[in-house]
């Protein structure tokens, strides 16, 4: 009961744990399907690039009907069943995102509405795309026209990151802009790799960031808010830089987004972001055997912008994947670099 109550708060950084086989896949590292409800429709908003949803040409518009049989509105009512006798258009949102993503084990099967005509596909779950994700190189890079593009894969919790990416900017020193491409990074991280990247960014000292405490109000009725800043590191690079985002980008990824946007002046391609809350901490609860995570800080772009709230220079309506499977996010930025020439 109390793992389920916290899918009322649609935060992904509130988590009730130990988790079971039968528990939804976590959202969004676990995930290759994001919906919303439309005109109480549930519609595909976003596929995941290089997932089994997209492998298996499930694309935005499609219109959800059931998994594994059941109604996708039963499913949704199920999940907040002797909780919440009216969830609000957001709770069953969130609550058919982790329908449609499937238990923690088994693959699933998804009707869709396509045209009029219903489809029905089954999927791997996608924990095992969080596996091979996990096991990847830091980032890759590839070069189109002395554009560098560089993907982060889920670790920006890991130091080898940064030396990573020092060594990316010293190799490609000669390219006229980057693309970085943050579409890879559902959960975790810690600031100092996002320091460490958009150090390469500015020339002086430059905020980043705010931060603020409820907990310290509180407890004192003393605010507690503040600014963090980054600091330069060589080599500089001075070229245009895009930065790209989608749902799959949460928690420090939103946070290097924002900082790259409100420190090096990047310009930004997304859609709507992963809206993790910051700063998660852990409680044990011993009486239950579980351990109760949550976000503790409240973050904003240096702007005053919730981070949740952060609009893109150019909003994209879904960006890893449209209606013709094609990559909004990558095609919006390299029209706009060949733009600048």
């Amino acid at each position: 009961m109390l793992h389920r109550s916290a899918f009322a708060f649609t935060d992904p950084h509130l988590l009730v744990a130990p988790l079971d086989d039968d528990d939804p896949n976590v959202w969004p590292t676990s995930a290759d399907l994001a919906v919303a409800l439309r005109d109480d429709r549930y519609v595909v908003t976003d596929v995941r690039a290089g997932s089994a949803a997209d492998a298996a040409g499930v694309r935005p518009g499609w219109t959800m009907r059931k998994v594994d049989g059941v109604d996708i509105e039963a499913r949704v009512m199920e999940l907040f069943a002797d909780l919440l006798p009216a969830p609000t258009a957001l709770q069953r949102t969130y609550a058919a995102i982790l329908a449609v993503n499937g238990k923690r084990v088994g693959d699933r099967v998804l009707e869709f509405e396509v045209d009029g005509a219903r489809q029905t596909v089954e999927l791997a779950n996608p924990r095992e795309l969080a596996r091979k994700v996990a096991k990847m190189e830091p980032l890759s890079v590839e070069v189109r026209e002395r554009v560098a593009i560089v993907r982060f894969n889920n670790a920006l919790d890991r130091q080898e990151t940064i030396a990573a990416f020092d060594a990316a900017i010293r190799e490609h020193a000669e390219v006229e802009a980057m693309i970085l491409d943050l579409r890879n990074t559902p959960s975790g991280g810690n600031t100092d790799v996002a320091r460490g990247i958009i150090g390469h960014f500015v020339r002086e000292a430059r905020p980043y960031q705010v931060h603020e405490i409820p907990a310290v109000a509180r407890s004192t009725t003393v605010p507690r808010r503040f600014v963090e800043y980054v600091l330069p590191r060589a080599p500089f690079f001075a070229g245009k830089v895009a930065v790209l985002g989608s749902r799959w980008t949460g928690s420090m990824g939103e946070g290097l987004l924002i900082g790259l946007h409100a420190a090096a002046g990047a310009r930004t391609f997304a859609s709507d972001l992963g809206d993790l809350l910051g700063a998660v901490y852990s409680f044990e609860l011993p009486a239950l055997g579980a351990t109760l995570e949550l976000g503790g800080e409240s973050l904003f772009h240096v702007d005053g912008t919730p981070r949740g709230d952060y609009v893109a220079d150019v909003p994209l309506a879904s960006a890893d994947r449209d209606a013709a499977g094609g990559d909004p996010a990558m095609a919006a930025a390299l029209a706009w670099l060949a733009a600048q020439r």
